[in-house]
């Protein structure tokens, strides 16, 4: 039995369609797990199933591990838990896009981190004859389809993509076998508009669906929703709060979700008012901010809990970090891996992390690496590197999603296989190769070097890679080396180092605001809090952008347990606090 509250309860045992309003820190994954154990038990003895969708998959690993310790294997084996476009790939795309003419037999993922991606979008740029900018591939990579089939996204709205070259782009990933992630959500839906039976097939199966951060589903999402909602089969459990809609840059529009509400006469009286995460000190500026009814207000241990809140004004970002930040840890005795530094982009992030690593602070997050992220090597070298510092005690389940990332890559294949138990007997092997490396080899580089090689040779002879596959494995290190003798003293750099970017319990994190959803921090200092930056300086005359920037310092403010520091600094002498800072009642 999962403890709830008297509001928790209530959204749980409503017996038909349900938006549920969830502000900050109100347990909302407690209530879907309720919800789905309750459903999963009323459909026990039946052969419908009990549909679950996050927004990511560390939303779908945080339900499945806090589900198998509640419920029974019966009714785990009812619910189905995944992303929108793992649910897309399992129920519409792989058992039916071969009725689609342009989904490609047998179709592999195109990410950005692969190295087809990059080679696709310098062809369509050359034949365009354009040279690459320095937005180009994330222009590129935000690249959608709505629903009636017009590319969207902001690198086409405010970035140097066209329709004629995203027409091309689109031509060229299809012709090398692939599609993306937009392309897995639009095709789905086209599968389903013209062929109804499999929208009544998926209805029939699931008895509801439960989803989570509505308030950031797009167009395409939702016309899937409906499509499905069409043949009356399945009923709907939405939970959101549209006071932390942040992604409108990706689509995502609250209002199309209040609509589909409508639509379906959704009961949306049930709301979520108590937060357990921040402190009352910290609510009062969200609260003032974006005042929500019912108003939001600490419940549990938050509420005896003292919390501190301050702004300040600083020459820059670096230096506000040092001043008050890191001594402000250290007299609360917040350990550094309970604490988060957020900005509005990535690049405000680089310049810190380079001056904390400097002052020997151990940091996670843009520019923390001294090497690119995007390495062959880089991503497996750090989980191995991770099970290395962890002992017996290892998790190998990093290494095989870093397995599954580098294959994609440098072999053009999508291995879902690497998940089972070949995959796993691999990954051991892997593990006790780098272990007994470590062995011999203190140093970061010297193992990195030898522990390619190795490496390569065990997943050639397993048949996970081919052998220049594995000679890419040994470049990538060099190109690592390379990175690496610009930042930081090689020689001093230990295998911890590399472990500590998989598993980084012990440092502070950097990380943007948007990336800050759904996680919670002891200590969030903001940094760049300046107009301009927040909101971004060309969107000031758009009431609809402001608000959504106003959404999201209202999300960085609300992911501090105890101690939020708010920074505006005058690195430029343009800068002038942010206009939500006074809204909050900060100044």
């Amino acid at each position: 039995m999962i403890a709830l509250t008297d509001e928790q309860r209530r959204a749980v045992d409503h017996p038909s369609d349900t938006a549920l309003s969830a502000c900050p820190g109100s347990g909302k994954t407690r209530v879907i797990i309720a919800k789905l154990l309750k459903l999963a038990e009323s459909v026990e003895e039946t052969p419908l199933s009990i549909g679950c969708i996050t927004y990511t998959n560390a939303a779908v690993n945080e339900i499945e591990a806090r589900i198998k310790r509640v419920g029974t294997n019966r009714l785990i084996e009812r619910c189905e838990i995944s992303t929108i476009h793992s649910f897309c790939l399992n129920f519409i795309l792989r058992p039916y896009g071969w009725m689609h003419p342009e989904v490609p037999k047998g179709f592999s993922i195109l990410t950005q981190q692969m190295r087809d991606f990059e080679e696709i979008v310098l062809s369509v740029e050359d034949e365009f004859g354009r040279s690459i900018q320095r937005s180009t591939f994330d222009d590129y990579a935000s690249l959608r389809h709505t629903t009636k089939g017009h590319p969207a996204g902001t690198g086409i709205e405010s970035g140097i993509v066209t329709p004629q070259t995203a027409a091309r782009y689109w031509k060229f990933v299809r012709g090398r076998g692939y599609l993306d992630f937009a392309m897995i959500l639009y095709y789905s839906f086209l599968i389903l508009k013209e062929h109804p039976f499999v929208a009544r097939g998926i209805a029939c199966r699931f008895a509801w669906l439960l989803v989570d951060e509505f308030q950031d589903t797009t167009d395409v999402q939702i016309a899937i929703l409906a499509l499905l909602r069409r043949h009356l089969h399945t009923h709907f459990f939405l939970v959101g709060d549209e006071h932390q809609s942040i992604n409108g840059f990706a689509g995502a529009d609250s209002a199309l979700g209040n609509r589909f509400c409508d639509q379906i006469k959704a009961d949306r009286t049930h709301a979520l008012s108590g937060n357990f995460r921040c402190a009352p000190e910290i609510i009062k500026p969200a609260q003032t901010l974006i005042p929500r009814m019912p108003v939001m207000n600490a419940r549990g241990s938050a509420a005896e809990r003292k919390g501190i809140v301050q702004y300040q004004h600083v020459d820059n970002p670096k230096a506000g970090v040092e001043d008050y930040f890191l001594p402000a840890l250290e007299t609360l005795g917040i350990p550094y891996g309970k604490a988060a530094v957020l900005a509005p982009w990535w690049s405000h992030l680089v310049p810190v992390a380079r001056h904390l690593r400097d002052l020997g602070v151990p940091v996670f997050g843009p520019g923390a690496r001294p090497y690119k992220r995007s390495r062959l090597y880089a991503r497996l070298a750090e989980e191995l590197g991770a099970c290395i510092q962890q002992g017996a005690l290892f998790d190998p389940s990093g290494v095989e999603k870093a397995l599954f990332r580098m294959i994609s890559e440098v072999m053009g294949q999508t291995r879902f296989d690497i998940f089972t138990y070949d995959g796993r007997r691999t990954s051991l092997g892997l593990i006790m190769e780098a272990k007994r490396l470590a062995a011999l080899r203190e140093g970061a580089l010297a193992w990195l070097e030898a522990s390619s090689v190795a490496i390569g040779e065990i997943l050639m002879r397993d048949e996970w890679i081919t052998p220049s596959a594995a000679e890419a494995l040994v470049s990538s290190v060099a190109d690592m080396r390379a990175d690496m003798e610009k930042t930081v003293d090689i020689d001093n750099m230990v295998i911890a180092d590399l472990g500590l970017f998989a598993n980084p319990d012990r440092a502070i994190k950097l990380i943007t605001m948007h990336s800050a959803k759904g996680r919670e921090f002891e200590a969030v200092a903001i940094i760049n809090a300046n107009d301009g930056h927040i909101p971004f300086f060309a969107i000031t005359d758009d009431p609809i952008k402001v608000a959504e920037a106003q959404r999201l310092f209202y999300v960085g403010v609300t992911r501090a347990k105890q101690y939020l520091l708010v920074l505006s600094d005058e690195a430029h002498w343009k800068n002038v606090p942010s206009r939500f800072i006074g809204q909050s009642g900060l100044n």
